[in-house]
């Protein structure tokens, strides 16, 4: 592979950090990534007094996290100022929303004697994380060896914490439209992630209508038939064709079977030559 654009470290919910991923890239002769932590660039950050491996470029880029009829809706956002102070702004204020949302579920799943757990307990093993969600209440519990009664904390974590779930209480506001109106703004090129996710092509053309430049093609999750048809559509409406792993390490999901599995496959692709 080429190029992994879709890429998470341990400043979202993945379990690399940003310097591994570089040494995972080289090590799979993988030339360009992006990492795309979800509402956060603190893993840019923490490159910046790295040796990152020769030869490779990365592309700044981030993943927004935003829900549409209780399905995850997330935008990726490619060659982001990561310096300018809406984009921070924006983080900030999303960031604080899924935190309050992520406490609601929380309190919720206590309240149904599910977990028997603090809250304070979560904040303080994810210090200096903005942005609280399900997968840092599960480290969290994975550190005290806390076991959630009757099921595993990953278990727990789709029933209580996942918008599909009934069990889920939906609190955000933030939309994909606003994602890409951000996106935009600090001079990046809005992307759809993994399409097939969000269950109706409808809102992902729509989506492509509003401003969004590209389409995540390749994606773990999508059958060829689903790569056939989300590359014809983004050949139709004339955006960018790109491709990720959605890699989260020891938290990736059952469909990555390795690192680089998704991607662009040569430097043809004109996402690489923005």
């Amino acid at each position: 592979m080429f190029a992994d654009l879709h890429l998470h470290t341990i400043f979202s919910d993945g379990t690399d950090t940003p310097l591994e991923l570089c040494n995972l890239a080289k090590s799979c002769d993988i030339e360009v990534i992006s990492i795309t932590d979800h509402d956060t660039i603190n893993g840019y950050n923490a490159l910046k007094n790295e040796q990152i491996p020769a030869g490779i470029k990365i592309i700044p880029g981030i993943e927004i996290s935003t829900e549409v009829n209780r399905k995850m809706l997330h935008i990726l956002g490619y060659y982001i100022d990561i310096f300018d102070e809406r984009l921070d702004q924006f983080i900030n204020d999303i960031s604080t929303e899924k935190t309050e949302a992520t406490k609601l579920n929380f309190e919720n799943a206590c309240a149904k004697n599910v977990i028997s757990y603090s809250w304070e307990r979560v904040l303080e093993l994810n210090p200096g994380q903005r942005r609280i969600s399900g997968p840092q209440i599960v480290k969290a519990m994975k550190i005290d060896r806390y076991e959630v009664p009757g099921m595993s904390s990953w278990d727990m974590f789709h029933k209580y914490f996942w918008p599909e779930n009934e069990n889920y209480i939906s609190h955000q506001t933030f939309t994909a439209y606003d994602a890409i109106d951000i996106i935009k703004k600090v001079g990046g090129i809005p992307v759809i992630a993994h399409p097939k996710s969000i269950k109706n092509d409808n809102i992902v053309l729509d989506l492509i209508r509003y401003g969004a430049q590209g389409i995540e093609v390749y994606h773990p999750i999508h059958t060829p038939e689903d790569t056939l048809k989300y590359l014809q559509m983004a050949e139709n409406e004339k955006i960018y064709i790109t491709g990720g792993t959605d890699w989260h390490g020891e938290n990736n999901r059952k469909e990555v079977r390795h690192f680089g599995m998704c991607g662009l496959k040569s430097n043809d692709y004109p996402i690489l030559k923005v």
